[in-house]
């Protein structure tokens, strides 16, 4: 074979391997996903399941309050108190707690994903302001994150995609701020050759602050934007856009029944999944407390308001509609930085309680979750009905 001809073959190679990577990918690829508490509820569910229904093989790994700091393995593993949310192509569970994010680098090489989209930011606006060091210093601590990152990807061979932060209140953080960061992170990815999203110029924060944390949207404007994403991504991929569904959005992440794969590989309800859908939407019980989470130090709080899961053993239910021996609820433990009487609740106090399913009351996915109690995922989590 002559010089020539081997130059020919070589080039011909690189050039359907592009091809194939840009335009032919697609169906084939496989994602891994990795959000912070923005995606937790309708944006992660819109955006997640319009790229399972693009054809792409998804891993999505979710948690709340996470930056950089959680997912690289560089620093030290960090627990999730305020959601966790875990989706594979056979398998998903959502929990209020996990002791341990998993890492970056572990998920890359279990996974092996061609493409790593990577939502986050939010989080990293007390890194840009902090008070510790000087601002050149923030700058680069926050640039040296995303780099680690986008280092670890491309060292894999992979590529990134970062959805960048959507617009907040601007009196919870500045707009010079909020444009620092993209400017910091998108100059960082398009280093690395990834691609962003710019959420800032389709993303407008308009409910009232501090009514609302300036920073979570509701449903119908976080699908609007996880709609915007999903475009966007399919495009990047050198696919056609697919239809999304409304699909229904639970707005707390909450212990769910343990699942099983039947025959045929889907997912099948246990026996006390059965019987946990069934109950009453409400509740009346007399309780006693045998055991609570606890948040030690309010400075270890990243919001203003903390729900914290207390379990109970169940002296009398007397609407009949409860099948278990035990319970566990969510008390409003911390309110605008301040600790509350839940937060005082002694272990064997009784009490008669109305409660509801958490999921039932919105507002509650933007406080924090204060969840170390050893995890049960037959118990699903009720909160105390709001009159």
């Amino acid at each position: 074979m002559s010089r020539a001809t081997s130059f020919f073959l070589a080039l011909t190679a690189i050039v359907l391997c592009q091809t194939w990577a840009v335009d032919g990918v697609a169906k084939n690829s496989r994602i891994l996903y990795l959000g912070d508490s923005l995606s937790i509820g309708a944006f992660g569910q819109t955006f997640d399941h319009s790229l399972r229904s693009s054809g792409f093989q998804v891993h999505t790994v979710v948690a709340g309050g996470a930056s950089p700091y959680y997912w690289l393995k560089s620093y030290q593993s960090l627990p999730c108190t305020i959601g966790f949310w875990e989706k594979s192509p056979s398998a998903e569970r959502r929990l209020g707690y996990v002791r341990a994010v998993p890492k970056l680098e572990d998920l890359i090489s279990e996974h092996k994903p061609n493409v790593v989209v990577v939502q986050t930011g939010i989080n990293l606006y007390a890194t840009l302001r902090s008070k510790r060091r000087a601002k050149q210093e923030n700058v680069a601590e926050v640039r040296s994150l995303i780099e680690q990152m986008c280092y670890s990807v491309a060292k894999a061979g992979a590529t990134s995609y970062w959805v960048l932060p959507p617009h907040s209140h601007e009196k919870r953080y500045s707009r010079e701020l909020q444009m620092e960061l993209t400017s910091i992170m998108q100059g960082v990815v398009e280093k690395y050759e990834g691609e962003v999203f710019e959420s800032q110029k389709v993303t407008k924060f308009d409910d009232p602050y501090p009514a609302t944390d300036g920073i979570h949207y509701g449903p119908t404007e976080a699908r609007g934007w996880a709609e915007k994403v999903s475009k966007h991504f399919n495009e990047y991929m050198k696919i056609a856009p697919v239809g999304i569904e409304r699909t229904i959005v639970r707005a707390m992440p909450v212990q769910t029944p343990k699942t099983k794969v039947a025959a045929g590989g889907t997912l099948a309800a246990s026996s006390s999944a059965i019987a946990t859908s069934a109950q009453s939407s409400e509740l009346e019980l007399v309780l006693r407390l045998v055991q609570k989470s606890e948040l030690k130090n309010l400075s270890d709080l990243d919001y203003s308001n903390a729900l914290g899961v207390y379990e109970y053993e169940v002296l009398e239910d007397r609407q009949g509609n409860y099948p278990y021996d035990r319970i566990r609820i969510a008390h409003g433990i911390v309110f605008g930085k301040k600790y509350t009487s839940a937060a005082t609740r002694a272990i064997g106090t009784e009490i008669a309680l109305t409660v509801v399913p958490l999921s039932k009351y919105k507002t509650l996915s933007t406080w924090q979750m204060v969840d170390d109690l050893r995890q049960n995922t037959e118990l699903s989590i009720y909160t105390p009905r709001l009159d």
